[in-house]
């Protein structure tokens, strides 16, 4: 992936004395539906052991057909909202990561913000696909470093079951349906640069973006036809997608690690994009961590996008699995191609 680093976006420690960004809060929602791989056994050349062995995806959640995306956003942030000690007045911006929105527009952060009785916040989408959680994070460590807001809601939700073709073992096996918040919080002017966000990437390459992708919108109107074939369902080349998201994914762990002073060893959870086992089982020994610094909820929730970052944190939060002081790599990887990594010093 190094011949892309045009594409590229950095984000470093400011000096002792300015302000940085820690996560104050976090939360999570998936629906209650649970799509086990004996649904996709029952009417596709397929079965649990086939998906298990190639994915590490037992089951999945999916939202019901009445169901909206900022219905699975809205629940995530109250949480994350009331996890930080905060209430919706405290907010004042929204940034959400999310490629399955309600509406063409307004955004659903929007949409969001009427929802939780937020008044005086800025409030926008991001689009960056699996790698959306990460956009919108650093993007709003920016607006915090700046001194645009003091606390952001950032949420990850996805709802991809609307995107895949029922027919298509190779994908619709894979996505599940959920979100996942942080709230983003300024320290005070005093930290010593030890603690919240200590540093990160962004990449992203348009070149490879015929790899993964819904080939549907103003550059392919549907029509009769693009229904028939499907051309609103997600494709995917599986297997360049794979080595792709390794080598992205090592590259810019490594090159993170490296610009904030810490090897790779040093880091205590390895929260990544939970597309795939065998794809994190290939980053963790390239990386050289330890089974127990790679924590994953791929085999109970699926890809979930842009909340899969945002939702295996809350749940290692939740259970005390992160303790501070500890070092939390973040990183993603999708379509776009866009990828990045943040690493964050638990406070």
């Amino acid at each position: 992936m190094s011949d892309a680093r045009e594409g590229t976006a950095h984000a470093k420690t400011d000096p002792m004395g300015a302000p940085v960004s820690y996560i104050s809060g976090v939360g999570k929602f998936v629906p209650p539906r649970v799509v086990t791989n004996a649904h996709f056994a029952s009417y596709l050349e397929t079965s649990d052991e086939w998906i298990q062995e190639r994915t590490g995806i037992a089951e999945r959640r999916w939202a019901d057909p009445e169901m909206r995306m900022s219905d699975l956003a809205f629940p995530a942030a109250q949480e994350a909202i009331a996890n930080a000690g905060f209430s919706a007045s405290d907010i004042d911006g929204i940034v959400v990561a999310t490629v399955t929105p309600d509406f063409t527009f307004p955004s659903t952060a929007c949409v969001l913000q009427d929802r939780l009785g937020i008044k005086n916040a800025l409030a926008f989408d991001v689009n960056a696909v699996c790698s959306g959680f990460l956009y919108a994070l650093v993007t709003a460590d920016g607006l915090i470093r700046s001194g645009v807001c003091k606390n952001i809601l950032v949420v990850g939700a996805d709802m991809f079951s609307r995107l895949v073709d029922p027919n298509d073992r190779t994908t619709c096996i894979l996505f599940g349906d959920g979100a996942g918040a942080i709230v983003l919080s300024r320290l005070p002017g005093t930290t010593d640069g030890k603690s919240g966000i200590l540093g990160s990437e962004l990449h992203a390459d348009g070149r490879q973006g015929e790899l993964l992708k819904v080939p549907s919108g103003t550059a392919c109107p549907p029509t009769p036809e693009s229904l028939r074939d499907g051309k609103h369902f997600v494709y995917m080349n599986g297997r360049e997608i794979f080595k792709l998201a390794v080598r992205g994914l090592v590259e810019v762990s490594e090159s993170v690690a490296t610009r904030c002073g810490i090897s790779v060893a040093e880091i205590d959870h390895f929260i990544s994009h939970q597309a795939n086992a065998r794809i994190l089982g290939a980053v963790a020994r390239q990386l050289g961590l330890k089974e127990e610094q790679v924590p994953m909820n791929v085999h109970k929730y699926g890809n979930t996008s842009a909340a899969s970052v945002p939702l295996l944190l809350a749940e290692c939060v939740e259970s005390g699995r992160i303790k501070p002081g500890d070092y939390v790599m973040l990183s993603a990887f999708g379509a776009g191609l866009t990828w990045g990594a943040a690493l964050v010093r638990w406070r």
